[in-house]
């Protein structure tokens, strides 16, 4: 995972050498469906968990725009998670709009995130168990409730001001390697100042 915040360090730095920068910092709220993967169970009577969870986190935001390209760091959470991420999105069809007062852009983000741990162990119980059988109960370790992310976004940035802008936009991200979770869909608005 490290590689990858390398590779995007080196994507942001090479990306911004030659055009002009706007630095800025905002605040989002977003909404966010959590696929979840089905509980394979054995154990009676035990219930099942929920096909996805609904999640709405606050956050803060860091970046900075080039009239081509934009990256921003995040840090985003509540009760049930937190996460930090790295976005890299380009920016197109200026032209279309006629205006540079609205202007879509597609992109691509890596992220770390920390789950619910109580989610995470109800829906390992069943190997905790089968391992605490087999190793002891001083040798089974507590299941990962973290792990990285990596994804697509696409949204519309919208200039209210010279100085402040509102970012609409969609997202999926792939969390298949911390279980039970399965991917991560969802709205972002976020509100920038430039500064």
């Amino acid at each position: 995972m490290s590689r990858f915040f390398i590779f995007f360090m080196f994507l942001f730095t090479s990306l911004f050498a030659e055009q002009e920068t706007f630095p800025f910092i905002g605040v989002t709220v977003a909404t966010h469906t959590v696929d979840l993967k089905p509980i394979a169970t054995q154990k009676p009577n035990r219930p099942n968990n929920p096909s996805s969870q609904q999640e709405t986190t606050f956050g803060i935001q860091y970046g900075v725009q080039t009239q081509d390209f934009r990256t921003t760091f995040s840090v985003e959470g509540n009760s049930d998670f937190q996460s930090i991420d790295v976005e890299v999105d380009y920016i197109f069809m200026d032209s279309m709009f006629g205006t540079a007062k609205m202007r879509p852009y597609i992109g691509g983000t890596l992220g770390y995130i920390r789950y619910d741990e109580a989610l995470i162990a109800e829906y390992n119980d069943n190997k905790i168990q089968d391992d605490i059988e087999k190793y002891g109960e001083n040798n089974v370790t507590a299941p990962r409730n973290r792990d990285g992310y990596y994804g697509l976004d696409l949204g519309m940035l919208f200039y209210i001001t010279d100085n402040i802008d509102l970012d609409v936009s969609y997202h999926y991200y792939f969390m298949d390697r911390l279980e039970p979770l399965d991917t991560m869909r969802g709205g972002t608005f976020a509100l920038h100042y430039f500064y």
